[in-house]
């Protein structure tokens, strides 16, 4: 399998999580609808691959700051399909501070490290945080005026599936 069709699955999994986002919402200039999903990386290339699997039942926090305080936070649990979605009030909550982080997966093969590398260079090391800015900025997609899709927080395994060999390579190549 081919990094290209790498790039479809992601590609088509934004595209499914986008719809979906807009089956959870009624089109409110106040209201911002955001949606993630979460998934098992068990190739341990920090990216989707079309073995990875999707995470039903993790529990996702989402924290918006301002001025350095936490002004918003609210826990939400992804559905069977892996995705999680959160609806924020514009009026009222801060958009361009805000944090999603996976606290905890059910899966036994893709559970939450307890010794996370700030810089995310460990193999092992979970995707399991990721910071947004609601407003603008390249850490969401944004669709429409009220929908907004993180980009997918993984969860690496401890051991590569040996299939993976194959991505790993592509990869090395893509990056040449």
């Amino acid at each position: 399998m081919s990094t290209k069709s790498s790039t479809t699955v992601l590609a088509f999994a934004f595209c499914f999580v986008s719809l979906l986002s807009f089956a959870y919402s009624n089109t409110t200039d106040d209201k911002i609808y955001l949606t993630g999903l979460v998934y098992c990386d068990n190739c341990q290339l920090k990216s989707m691959t079309e073995i990875s699997k999707m995470i039903p039942g993790a529990r996702v926090r989402l924290e918006c700051r301002e001025g350095g305080n936490i002004k918003s936070r609210r826990e939400g649990e992804t559905n069977p399909l892996g995705m999680y979605v959160f609806v924020l009030e514009k009026s009222k909550e801060p958009l361009d501070d805000c944090q999603v982080t996976v606290l905890h997966s059910p899966d036994p093969e893709c559970k939450i490290s307890n010794e996370v590398d700030p810089n995310n260079k460990s193999k092992t090391a979970p995707v399991a945080t990721r910071k947004l800015n609601l407003l603008e900025g390249d850490s969401v997609v944004f669709i429409g005026p009220s929908h907004r899709v993180s980009y997918p927080l993984g969860l690496v395994v401890e051991k590569a599936r040996p299939e993976c060999k194959q991505f790993a390579q592509a990869r090395k190549h893509f990056q040449n």
